[in-house]
């Protein structure tokens, strides 16, 4: 697998994934099963053990990440984020066992590289520059403002 790879099927779930006004994203229990290539159904039958006294240990892993019980489970309507989405890669990447998946590896590998760059970014206070296009736009609508 490739991140070639990893892109498309990121291409293929983009309607399922969705941003805040702070920038928080969030996935459909879906779009992180096929980011993990791990069953749906299986994916959610593993964090409605939320509330049980014998938790999966997916769940443990998020609990020790700071998630709340009753949050995740309401995932399923709400969407799972981004910093759980995060979790769960490296969970089926590194920690599932049998239940491993290469696709999760190199899904977990291509986001920790963007999330170092966007750390480093962000820690010395780096915009995005404006496009030539985005710059036309702002001219255009200081003018006809």
């Amino acid at each position: 697998m490739s991140q070639i790879e990893i892109a498309e099927i990121i291409e293929q779930i983009k309607q399922e994934i969705q941003i805040d006004a702070n920038g928080q994203g969030k996935a459909s229990v879906r779009a992180a099963a096929r980011l993990a290539n791990v069953n749906d159904a299986g994916l959610l039958r593993s964090l409605k053990t939320a509330a049980d006294i014998s938790r999966s240990k997916l769940v443990e892993r998020l609990i020790y990440k700071g998630f709340e019980g009753a949050e995740i489970l309401s995932w399923s309507e709400s969407g799972i984020p981004d910093v759980a989405v995060a979790t769960i890669l490296h969970y089926y990447g590194y920690e599932a066992g049998k239940r491993c998946t290469t696709q999760a590896k190199f899904a977990c590998q291509a986001f920790e590289s963007i999330g170092v760059r966007a750390w480093i970014q962000d820690l010395l206070g780096w915009t995005k520059p404006a496009t030539s296009t985005e710059t036309a736009m702002t001219q255009i609508q200081l003018l006809a403002g």
